[in-house]
């Protein structure tokens, strides 16, 4: 070839590259949505007392798990586990603004939850709380 442009088993190369990234990061969406289905789906659930309780493991499930695994190891995301040593505040940064500790951004496809809510309701402090106590959970 001249080197004038990409070669045909180049081409096919990034194209099947493209066709299993797309089905890894749909097979793990799937997987954390079938999830959020096994562990109740809701995130709150009623306590004994009447109190409500943010459930952290179905909120992980809906909004987390499909990128980051269901046990936080890793998949289309990174593992969780250096994210699970970090404080509480460190955590919320990067859940909400996508801020992680140290002023790095996290990518551009890691939701930012301020905005888009988790589980289809508001993302308060005591949710992202829940999310990261289920986080250290699974260390």
């Amino acid at each position: 070839m001249s080197g004038d442009g990409f070669s045909r088993r180049e081409i096919t190369s990034a194209v099947v590259f493209t066709v299993l990234a797309v089905a890894i990061g749909f097979g793990s969406y799937r997987a954390g949505v079938g999830m959020a289905h096994e562990t109740g789906g809701g995130a709150i659930v009623t306590a004994a007392a009447g109190d409500t309780t943010v459930n952290g493991q179905a909120l992980y499930a809906s909004s987390c798990g499909g990128c980051h695994g269901a046990q936080a190891q890793g998949g289309v995301g990174p593992g969780l586990a250096q994210s699970a040593a970090w404080s509480g505040p460190d955590f919320a940064a990067s859940v909400l603004h996508g801020e992680a500790p140290g002023g790095r951004v996290l990518a551009p496809v890691m939701p930012r939850f301020a905005e888009t809510g988790l589980n289809g309701e508001e993302a308060t402090p005591e949710r992202i709380a829940a999310i990261h106590t289920y986080v250290k959970s699974l260390q």
